[in-house]
């Protein structure tokens, strides 16, 4: 198989989907078709089990995908860095990122940067499922264990706090343990059910603390934005779970709701393959969210 049929597989698997693939790769179902009856000939073996809600991997599959997306992944890395002048500030940086994370941090605070180095292009991937690198420069995220060909530098650290409007509590009175959010109007962030983040309880804690049951809490309202939920806490909503370091947070005069409870921390990382750690662009975009991150956390 030559590289053009192997990133033709790792994109087809990746997506699991011929329909989702052939918009990416901006060709038709019925090539991408052809295509992979050819790799499943070269291959001598089926790849992939056909169902109504997709493509799922064999395990030859599985075994062929693991091989295409390091053949894949590092023929990027090397085109990118062959192509790449270190010495001069241009270029595309893409960085893949959870939407709460893009919303919360990197949208407040990239203007600067994408100023100060105006031929840098700047592109943000958001996903609500577990993910590494996967093509992408950057990766914003908790820390992945067990890479050791990542460079994961650490960005801010989240402290969450429960927060709640002025009305709100008036009206439904303030919660005085964690027991008693189960009578509470709880907002929470949605994510993929099939394909959820690592750090996923991090990010809806308010669900399961003081919850005695074996299931978390049924949410009041549930939406996959931050910026949303901020808004219906603010409009009285419900409780909401919120890092406290955020600046908005504090223009938006909402109360600490048990303000003594131990929230969870969650530590971010800048992630980059380590073959990247002496790009200016990389290095300069770190040294920049770092400096501006932790200055308005402080």
């Amino acid at each position: 198989m030559d590289l053009a049929h192997l990133k033709t597989f790792y994109v087809i698997a990746k997506e699991g989907s011929l329909t989702k693939a052939a918009h990416l790769l901006n060709t038709s179902q019925s090539s991408l078709s052809r295509t992979l009856q050819t790799l499943e000939y070269y291959a001598q073996a089926q790849l992939f089990e056909r169902h109504a809600r997709g493509l799922k991997l064999t395990p030859q599959g599985e075994k062929l995908f693991h091989y295409a997306q390091k053949i894949v992944q590092e023929h990027e890395v090397f085109l990118r860095s062959f192509h790449d002048k270190d010495e001069e500030m241009k270029g595309e940086i893409r960085i893949i990122t959870t939407p709460y994370l893009a919303e919360t941090e990197l949208t407040s605070h990239l203007l600067p940067f994408m100023e100060e180095y105006p031929k840098i292009h700047l592109e943000i991937k958001t996903v609500t499922r577990d993910f590494d690198i996967e093509g992408a420069d950057v990766a914003i995220r908790g820390y992945i264990p067990y890479r050791p060909e990542l460079e994961q530098k650490h960005l801010l650290t989240h402290k969450h706090k429960l927060w709640a409007s002025n009305e709100y509590l008036q009206k439904f009175g303030t919660p005085q343990n964690p027991a008693d959010l189960d009578h509470h109007r709880l907002l929470a962030f949605s994510l993929d059910k099939q394909k959820n983040l690592s750090f996923s309880y991090s990010l809806n804690w308010l669900l399961y603390v003081g919850n005695n049951s074996d299931s978390p809490r049924k949410p009041f309202f549930e939406i996959p934005s931050q910026g949303a939920l901020l808004t219906a806490a603010h409009l009285g909503y419900g409780i909401l779970q919120f890092p406290e370091e955020w600046i908005r947070l504090h223009q938006s005069k909402l109360i600490n709701v048990l303000p003594s409870l131990e929230a969870p921390i969650l530590d971010l990382q800048f992630i980059f393959d380590k073959r990247k750690i002496r790009s200016k662009r990389i290095l300069a975009l770190y040294n920049h969210l770092y400096q501006s991150l932790n200055i308005g956390a402080s």
